[in-house]
């Protein structure tokens, strides 16, 4: 005797359930992660700005840049941030080490960007 089958089983249908949901899980912790890396390009793009123009701050005067630290608001877009330039001397007396460090102004321990130039005395 034959019988005629219409339809899926409650078992078919929750295992296809169960499929179904762990591909939707992958792709919003894939999408999720996507977002989180996007921001720390961001960020870290607008910091690389920031530490640029602080040594064009530096550079342009076309003045020998006097040792020391200065710390200075540097923010870009709607990120805020703290630009620390530290001038130090080189072997060399005629030649400036300048290191720009950018930080996340909320958190000083989260370095974004760091960018070193040379500035040599002019004649």
């Amino acid at each position: 005797m034959k019988t005629a089958r219409n339809g899926f089983t409650l078992i078919e249908v929750l295992i296809a359930l169960v499929v179904v949901s762990l591909v939707l899980a992958a792709s919003m912790r894939a999408g999720g992660t996507m977002i989180l890396t996007q921001d720390s390009l961001r960020r870290a793009t607008l910091a690389g700005w920031s530490a640029e123009n602080a040594l064009a701050d530096v550079r342009l005067p076309r003045l020998f840049p006097p040792i020391g630290v200065n710390e200075s608001a540097c923010p870009q877009i709607d990120i805020e941030m703290l630009c620390v330039t530290e001038v130090r001397g080189t072997p060399n007396p005629a030649m400036r080490r300048i290191d720009v460090r950018v930080f996340d102004a909320a958190d000083r321990n989260h370095q974004l960007a760091h960018r070193v130039a040379f500035q040599a005395s002019l004649p």
